[in-house]
């Protein structure tokens, strides 16, 4: 099976130049980070810190970008979110705050609200520049809350 490279797909399915520097961006902070997205399934990378997920990296149809930024919960429970949102910093709790509160949950899968409500991931489709920097203060209040653990 192919596999291909997170900066193939950034090069081949990102036709919107500000996502493409915006995701190039992204996979320095990554690297920064010595966090590496791994190949997860045809055009989608996961990244792990600790065993736990970080950020998913889905490249969709469409040639869009879709970037899922994991806060307290997991497939298979939601975790302590009073918690989580204790120990983020307050611009980052207003944001998810206002973003949970307008976003459905059919516009994020199918399987709507179970997933969305164990997950409770920021999940940004199509970033704008402004996003990206969005999605790395909430890698690093996911990674802080892993380290509280």
């Amino acid at each position: 099976m192919n596999k291909p490279s997170i900066q193939e797909c950034c090069q081949r399915l990102l036709p919107d130049p500000k996502q493409k520097q915006g995701m190039l961006n992204l996979l320095e902070f990554l690297q920064g980070l010595k966090l590496k997205p791994l190949w997860y399934h045809k055009t989608s990378f996961k990244c792990n810190y600790k065993s736990q997920r970080v950020l998913y990296i889905n490249f969709i149809s469409g040639n869009r970008l879709r970037l899922r930024v994991c806060t307290v919960g997991d497939a298979h429970g939601i975790g302590n979110m009073e918690l989580y949102l204790q120990a983020i910093p307050q611009d980052l709790r207003d944001e998810f705050a206002n973003y949970q509160a307008n976003i459905h949950p059919c516009d994020i899968h199918t399987t709507c609200v179970e997933d969305c409500e164990r997950t409770r991931s920021y999940y940004i489709t199509s970033p704008t520049p402004a996003q990206f920097t969005w999605v790395e203060k909430f890698i690093l209040a996911r990674m802080a809350f892993i380290d509280m653990g």
